[in-house]
């Protein structure tokens, strides 16, 4: 990468690594936050305000973050916003000029077409945020639209749409998380961008079909964990170098010797241990998949092949055209005093396999192990406490070590990993 090709601001801060020009420069990010005045969030109804700002584009550096010169600043520094709610591929060489950038499969098409809006709109810029702090790093962390033939334009949900970016929510700026999702949803239902599992060139085992599935846990990194099926009955799948992330950074990439056999599984958990053919684990301390929350929070788990191809992916929570094949077909109930426990009913003429499907009485979570098939009429019993490692084809142990339901009331609900409740038990004062 040439000096001359990044902004002033951060030319300094490779030049000469100075502490002082850091501090200078969050100075001025602050200052900069401190001339935004009230305005509407997201459309001119909304309920909810913002702080609003203006300004003009000096330097593109990615598909998410740009320069801007802000309106009334008084000041002529460059100060970096990261769009929130998107996450666009990652860029490694950054240039003025397009044709010296380098970056992953999809990085450099949504840095080029962040550009062309900007260049459409003549560079100028409208931010929003909820809070004027609100930064990722040192970057402001806003909402950006630009206005191109009399008509405002979101530029995160422009690029969710295309396919040029994949859904980050934010907890705190948190007011075009929904919207974000259901972009992402749509563009994913086209194969647009990102979402064309061939976009990056032919290879490898184009022809393999895959599933992947994801389980968050609220409290701990051992129950986190992505299941991968190939679903080729035939062909094996080699998985060297293949990898999967989150919506954020949070990457692990398959050791060369991994394969995986037709229709077969395999499961990577977030946590510690030693790995096996069928088992992986990313030995990470913390969780790395974030929960569906009251803010439109949720994460995906995304499966990439080494040129860059998404092969397979699962987001939650659903927000467009969301259904399960098992709506109606089961029925929970609780028992809530002495030793706990709750009882799952097929109440369908078909069978059900739970596998893909948890129990949650919030915090707590239980994912139903592989095998958990139910047969018309069946009902499994899962012991709040006890060893999963004693498990029996219709009776099954949480693995808690206490009491998890208030006596006084509670809720126990079933419902798929993308968040579609299938039913829903409550007692006392618990509402679903």
């Amino acid at each position: 990468m040439r000096i001359d090709d990044v902004p002033p601001v951060f030319r300094f801060i490779v030049r000469r690594f100075s502490l002082a020009l850091i501090l200078i420069a969050s100075t001025a990010l602050f200052a900069g936050a401190a001339e935004a005045r009230p305005g509407p969030c997201y459309k001119p109804a909304a309920a909810v305000g913002c702080d609003v700002s203006n300004g003009k584009v000096t330097y593109v550096a990615d598909g998410d973050t740009f320069y801007v010169d802000l309106d009334g600043d008084r000041s002529k520094a460059h100060i970096p916003v990261r769009v929130t709610g998107i996450n666009a591929m990652e860029q490694s060489v950054y240039s003025r000029v397009a044709s010296r950038r380098v970056g992953e499969c999809h990085a450099l098409e949504a840095t080029a077409r962040l550009e062309r809006l900007l260049k459409r709109a003549k560079w100028r810029v409208r931010l929003t945020s909820l809070s004027p702090t609100a930064r990722s790093g040192i970057r402001l962390r806003r909402s950006v639209s630009v206005k191109i033939k009399r008509r405002w334009i979101d530029l995160g949900q422009t690029l969710m749409r295309e396919g040029h970016a994949l859904w980050l929510p934010n907890p705190k700026e948190n007011a075009w998380n929904a919207d974000y999702a259901r972009q992402g949803e749509y563009a994913a239902s086209l194969r647009r961008g990102i979402w064309n599992p061939t976009y990056c060139g032919i290879g490898p085992n184009d022809t393999s079909q895959l599933q992947v599935t994801v389980n968050a846990d609220q409290r701990f990194s051992g129950g986190e964990w992505v299941r991968v099926r190939n679903l080729d009955p035939v062909n094996t799948l080699p998985l060297g170098g293949w990898w999967l992330r989150d919506a954020a950074l949070n990457r692990y990439t398959f050791p060369s010797w991994v394969v995986l056999p037709p229709g077969e599984t395999l499961t990577v958990y977030v946590g510690e241990g030693v790995d096996t053919f069928t088992e992986l684990f990313w030995n990470l301390p913390k969780t790395v998949f974030d929960n569906a929350g009251g803010t439109s929070m949720g994460d995906g788990a995304y499966l990439f092949d080494p040129q860059g191809d998404l092969r397979s992916y699962m987001t939650y929570p659903c927000v467009r055209a969301c259904a399960d094949p098992y709506a109606g077909a089961v029925k929970v109930t609780a028992k809530p005093s002495g030793r706990e426990y709750v009882t799952v009913q097929n109440v369908a003429a078909f069978a059900i396999d739970l596998n893909g499907y948890r129990l949650e009485s919030p915090p707590f979570g239980y994912a139903f192990p592989r095998g958990s098939v139910l047969q018309p009429g069946e009902s499994m019993r899962v012991w709040i406490t006890g060893d999963p490692a004693e498990d029996t084809a219709l009776e099954k142990y949480w693995g808690e070590t206490g009491a998890i339901l208030n006596n006084g009331g509670d809720k126990v609900r079933i419902s798929s990993f993308r968040g579609i409740v299938l039913d829903c038990y409550t007692y006392g004062s618990g509402t679903c």
